[in-house]
């Protein structure tokens, strides 16, 4: 994988916006809960989330590429309790009611079928399970999409609830990202 793609992902401003353990601790991640990160990508969010939970984490992804650097850098961390799996369909690739939280850190924007995915969200969440949804504001911002690929932070909030995902908080992640933490009304 070459390193500009990494650094898309991995770059100062990018982590120190998303802050991954202060955000994971903030949406409610505590020890021993099982996380699914739908498009993991290079494990920003997946490695820190072990760090806090010491129990199962799945990663996601679509992108061979980013499979490949995922398990290469699980091997290199002897990080046994990642669980690197391909998304091949809309169906995600876990069990019913494994996961105690859900994280999309800006996937939802990319997604053809959003209620298509909040449904298999739904199906692999716990009974009070959450779900952690990144996205960039809708606005220019030093980083992202171009606008009219982006989601209203509105948007998001109505999606959700009309799938019994009620918001429970929502804060920014510095001028580039807004975050909203759902849970199973």
């Amino acid at each position: 994988m070459s390193k500009n793609k990494i650094y898309k992902f991995e770059n100062d401003t990018r982590l120190a916006e998303l802050n991954p353990t202060r955000t994971l601790i903030r949406a409610g991640l505590k020890e021993n809960m099982v996380l699914c990160d739908i498009g993991a990508g290079t494990g920003v969010f997946a490695f820190p989330a072990i760090e806090i939970t010491h129990n199962t984490v799945h990663a996601l992804e679509i992108s061979d590429e980013m499979i490949d650097l995922l398990e290469s850098r699980k091997k290199e961390r002897g990080t046994e309790n990642l669980k690197v799996k391909k998304v091949i369909s809309e169906v995600l690739p876990l069990d019913q009611a494994i996961c105690d939280m859900v994280l999309m850190v800006t996937v939802l924007h990319e997604i053809r079928d959003p209620g298509l995915l909040l449904a298999e969200i739904k199906r692999v969440l716990k009974k009070n399970g959450k779900l952690l949804i990144i996205e960039f504001h809708k606005k220019e911002t030093p980083m992202g999409p171009p606008v009219d690929q982006r989601l209203a932070i509105e948007y998001t909030e109505e999606l959700c609830n009309s799938f019994g995902l009620k918001a429970t908080d929502k804060f920014e992640l510095g001028e580039n990202f807004y975050c909203v933490v759902f849970e199973i009304s």
